[in-house]
């Protein structure tokens, strides 16, 4: 029998050597970290005034405003509260309006659903006056299970004396994830929403690259003009994964009655294009057909586990 052929002592050594660096750096590599998963809403609750029926006493001269007769926060908080979201958006909150009872509505509804970060901005900010005899203010919230890191608010322009309106930002620590999460509520005006979209833009513009989920009552339906710039930079979330019912296959959220369908899609969640979207649906149901004006928008996504400690940039 032919003896086995040797194999240099070197070359041996020098293979051994290539093996154990390619096995250390598989052990010590680093993973790629999972995607986030989170579930968000908007939602516009009218100040908590629900649909239900009643008769509004009388006003007292020089008096404020008595508590809207058919008040109840906690039936929009019930309705965030069955859809278990991690991250709300909100229109339309108060704060110490005599309308919606002197109630400090981000504090309580953040108490309510242990959401314990918010990000409250007022569009409107009131000394005492007819609405109610002391400070208040009235505008847009997010409330969020993850740290909130930063929040601002940018006012929107508008016509004239029109409302204010403002998109609110707040910087959320998704399991260290930073996610640019924005919250806004436009004019009933196309003109004032013209304006309005293209501000919006111009800040996503200016925003970095991170994760962004930009959400809220744009009183507009999707073909309108001004909801242009929003399609140019985000994806509807509602055509990426939409929930469809026989009462509502085309996501409609507006306006939501004891009786009948909503007949347009004014509300909406977008994303980034590195956001993926699983699911979304508009909740059709007694509760919120009794809790607001408006159907809440309800979207399951996921975050890139790549953004993981992203910066500003």
């Amino acid at each position: 029998m032919s003896p086995e052929p040797s194999i240099p002592r070197a070359r041996c050594a020098a293979a051994l050597a290539a093996v154990l660096t390619l096995t250390a750096g598989a052990a010590f590599a680093e993973p790629q970290a999972k995607p986030r998963p989170l579930r968000v809403m908007t939602y516009n609750i009218k100040h908590g005034q629900t649909n239900a029926a009643c008769t509004q006493p009388p006003r007292i001269p020089g008096q404020p405003p008595f508590p809207d007769c058919n008040l109840d926060l906690s039936a929009s908080i019930e309705v965030m509260r069955a859809h278990e979201a991690d991250i709300i958006g909100v229109q339309e909150v108060d704060r110490f309006w005599a309308r919606s009872g002197g109630v400090d509505e981000p504090a309580a509804m953040a108490a309510a659903l242990g959401l314990n970060h918010h990000c409250y901005a007022a569009n409107l900010d009131h000394p005492p006056d007819t609405h109610a005899d002391v400070p208040h203010q009235y505008g847009t919230v997010i409330l969020s299970r993850f740290p909130i890191l930063e929040c601002d608010n940018t006012l929107l322009p508008r016509t004239g004396t029109n409302e204010q309106r403002g998109l609110t930002r707040a910087l959320v620590n998704v399991r260290g994830v930073k996610l640019e999460f924005y919250n806004t509520h436009l004019h009933t005006t196309a003109a004032d929403r013209l304006m309005q979209t293209a501000a919006i833009a111009a800040v996503m513009d200016a925003a970095g690259d991170r994760p962004k989920v930009l959400m809220g009552d744009f009183n507009a339906r999707p073909t309108a003009a001004e909801m242009q710039p929003i399609y140019a930079r985000f994806l509807d979330a509602w055509l990426e994964a939409p929930v469809a019912t026989p009462e509502n296959p085309d996501g409609f959220t507006s306006p939501s009655r004891l009786e009948g369908n909503p007949t347009s899609r004014i509300d909406y969640v977008f994303v980034s294009a590195d956001v993926e979207v699983s699911a979304t649906y508009v909740p059709i149901d007694s509760a919120t057909r009794l809790a607001a004006d408006h159907y809440p928008v309800v979207s399951d996504i996921a975050l890139p586990g790549s953004a993981v400690g992203g910066g500003r940039k």
